[in-house]
């Protein structure tokens, strides 16, 4: 399997993954219903979504690694980790002080995904598997996904049950969309 190869197929796993993740959500997060989140078929749900999410960043990461510099990269890989780092740390900082929001992974999973995303997008350009104005265009519709998401994220526990219970579906969605639009950007000429 080609470099770029393990990245479509980890693309379409985090893709799974976001799939697997809502119908696990809407099964055992469902306001006002009691049930267990991990036996039965949302413990299966669970577990398919934690192996495709895994399989996902194993073959995104180990492709846009294996990918050839044609060109020099936009971002060193030191500067994408530090870069998420940092901005886990002051937005974990402006959630907690300036919103009150209790912390949950999904503020790490949010910027965890971004930072993975912006490697990928980077080592693609870098290879010239795409060019830089489809990089460019990647990075807004990442930056977009995630700013939606953390917005979210902010406010979910500011919302009514069933609308937070709604509202937290939409990042697995435009996540899911968005690394669509990754794959189109690969695969479309």
């Amino acid at each position: 399997m080609s470099a770029t190869q393990k990245i479509v197929a980890g693309q379409s796993f985090m893709i799974g993954c976001c799939v697997f993740y809502l119908l696990w959500w809407r099964l055992s997060y469902h306001p006002g219903v009691a049930v267990s989140r991990v036996s039965g078929i949302n413990g299966l749900l669970f577990a398919f979504t934690v192996f495709f999410g895994i399989a996902g960043v194993v073959l995104s990461l180990s492709g846009s690694g294996a990918l050839p510099a044609v060109h020099p990269r936009r971002l060193k890989t030191a500067q994408v980790l530090i870069g998420g780092v940092i901005a886990y740390i002051v937005l974990l900082g402006i959630t907690t002080a300036r919103f009150h929001r209790p912390v949950t992974t999904e503020l790490f999973l949010i910027t965890a995904w971004a930072m993975m995303e912006v490697s990928v997008l980077n080592a693609l350009e870098g290879a010239a598997v795409i060019t830089p104005g489809r990089c460019t265009a990647g990075f807004f519709i990442i930056a977009a996904a995630a700013a939606m998401s953390l917005v979210l994220y902010v406010l979910y526990y500011r919302m009514a049950p069933m609308r937070a219970f709604y509202a937290a579906m939409v990042p697995l969605i435009t996540e899911g969309i968005s690394m669509g639009a990754v794959l189109a950007l690969i695969l479309c000429p």
